[in-house]
C-alpha cells in the first residue's frame, strides 16, 4: 500500500498472464520517484525474493535462485526482469518493491498472479466412429484431447452445428496424468435421424480449445448407406 506521505508512487504492475510454457516474459513494474532517489527494486514470487536492483551496488541486478524462475540479467533493471523459458513451477503470484533512499526510506508495492499453460502438441482425437451409418443407427463416439495444462475445453459438432442437447453428450472428464498434464474426454451418443445427412454425409467435429490462445478440431465425414468416413485435423 502506499502511504499518504510517501514520495513515491506505483504507477503499475504488469504481469503477463495467462503464457505459455517456454515462452520468455516481461514482468513490469512502473513507478514514480517524484524527487526521491531510487534505493533498490525487488521482485518476489510467492513471497520469495528472486531479483533486486541496487542502483549503487555492483553489478546493480543481482538474481537469486529459485524454482522456476530464470532471470535475463542482461534485459533486466530498473523497471522490469525477464524470464527466460517459463515452466509449469513459474506460475504464482508475483510482486515488485521499489524503495527510495534517505531521508524517506519510502517502499511501494504491487502484485499480480501469472499462470502458465502447457498447450496440446497435437488437436483432440476422435475414436469408436463407425464406417457407415444408417437411419436409426445409433452414433456413440469420444473424443479426447491431447495433454495440456488446464484440461482443454471439448465440444461436439453435427454438420458446423454446435450440440447443445444435454442428452446428446455424455459426462465431461478429465485425468491427471504423473507429469502433472492434464487429457480431457468428452462423448457424444444420438440415433441418427435423415435430418443428420446433408447430401448423404454426415460430418462430425470436436473442438479443444484453452483459454484464448489455443483452439483445434478433429473431425469425421462419415456417409450414408453404404460407405467409408474420411478423418482430418486442424
Amino acid at each position: 500500500l502506499v502511504a499518504a506521505v510517501s514520495a513515491v508512487k506505483l504507477v503499475n504492475v504488469d504481469i503477463p498472464s495467462p503464457t505459455t510454457l517456454g515462452e520468455t516474459v516481461g514482468l513490469s513494474c512502473i513507478y514514480e520517484l517524484n524527487g526521491d532517489r531510487l534505493y533498490s527494486v525487488k521482485w518476489y514470487k510467492n513471497d520469495i525474493e528472486f531479483y533486486r536492483f541496487v542502483p549503487n551496488d555492483w553489478p546493480p541486478g543481482q538474481f537469486l535462485p529459485l524454482p522456476g524462475v530464470d532471470v535475463d540479467l542482461a534485459r533486466s533493471g530498473r523497471t522490469s526482469v525477464y524470464l527466460r523459458n517459463v515452466n509449469l513451477h513459474s506460475a504464482g503470484t508475483y510482486r515488485c518493491e521499489v524503495s527510495a533512499e534517505a531521508p524517506s526510506f519510502d517502499t511501494v508495492g504491487g502484485q499480480k498472479d501469472m499462470t502458465v499453460l502447457v498447450l496440446p502438441t497435437e488437436g483432440p482425437r476422435i475414436t469408436g466412429g463407425r464406417a457407415q451409418y444408417r437411419i436409426g443407427d445409433t452414433v456413440s463416439v469420444n473424443c479426447t484431447s491431447a495433454k495440456s495444462k488446464p484440461a482443454a475445453t471439448l465440444r461436439w459438432f453435427i454438420n458446423d452445428a454446435l450440440v447443445t442437447e444435454p442428452s446428446h453428450e455424455s459426462e465431461f472428464s478429465t485425468t491427471l496424468h504423473g507429469d502433472g498434464l492434464e487429457t480431457a474426454s468428452l462423448g457424444l451418443r444420438f440415433v441418427v435421424t435423415e435430418d443428420h445427412f446433408r447430401d448423404g454425409n454426415m460430418k462430425l467435429k470436436c473442438t479443444a480449445t484453452i483459454s484464448r490462445v489455443y483452439t483445434m478440431s478433429n473431425e469425421e465425414l462419415v456417409f450414408g448407406g453404404s460407405g467409408g468416413r474420411h478423418q482430418k485435423s486442424g
